[in-house]
This record gives structure tokens, C-alpha cells and sequence, in this order.
């Protein structure tokens, strides 16, 4: 197995997103037990979508706070 080419596949954005079915999530967790640059991937994908997340978060009114602890 070409793993440069399972990783373009976009089966670890699948499998991040809880997009992947049974079979590939098994196969994904057992390649990736095996293979480094599958965790490696996983993990850069994790911090992508967590950093995309910070910069686009919007702030809630400074007034909410206050309304909702009234």
C-alpha cells in the first residue's frame, strides 16, 4: 500500500470528522498503529481544524455574559 497516496485520499479527514464508516475507521487505526506518517498527518489535520476554529471564532456580545448569569 502506497501510504503518500491513502493520506491524499482523504480518508484522515474522513476519519477525523467521524465521516468514515466502520470498516474504514478499522483499517485507518490499524495502518496508523503501523505507520508514523499516518499519525503524523492525523494529528496536522486535527491541529489545522482547531487553529481554522481560533481564527474564526467570533466573540459573543460583552453584555451576554451579565444577561445570562441574571
Amino acid at each position: 500500500m502506497n501510504i503518500k497516496e491513502y493520506i491524499s485520499s482523504g480518508i484522515i479527514e474522513s476519519y477525523v470528522l467521524g465521516l468514515a464508516s466502520n470498516e474504514e475507521r478499522a483499517e485507518f487505526e490499524q495502518l496508523s498503529s503501523v505507520h508514523a506518517e499516518l499519525r503524523q498527518a492525523k494529528e496536522a489535520f486535527e491541529l489545522s481544524l482547531e487553529q481554522h476554529a481560533l481564527d474564526n471564532a467570533v466573540n459573543p456580545p460583552a453584555a451576554l455574559k451579565e444577561k445570562i448569569l441574571n
